[in-house]
């Protein structure tokens, strides 16, 4: 098994990045309520930043139906004609 230097500091910032993600509606936090990137959305960001690595996306963390978006496309996109 491999060991990653940093390894649960980044789980623990993919976690708050999970919790403090900025809706797609309004730019608040969808925990905290803040405008914008809250403090700990920050803090999470710079931990990916310092360790050269990119966050996990997430589907639908945002909350993007408060704004009328909808999936489109899908497995049918990629499929040979």
């Amino acid at each position: 098994m491999t060991t990653y230097p940093g390894g649960g500091r980044i789980d623990a910032a993919q976690d708050a990045l999970q919790r403090h993600a900025v809706s797609s509606a309004d730019g608040r936090c969808v925990s905290c309520g803040t405008l914008g990137p809250c403090r700990e959305h920050e803090r999470a960001m710079k931990v990916f930043k310092l360790s050269l690595r990119l966050p996990k996306r997430i589907p639908g963390a945002t909350r993007p139906e408060l704004i009328g978006a909808r999936r489109v496309g899908g497995p049918t996109l990629l499929r040979a004609r």
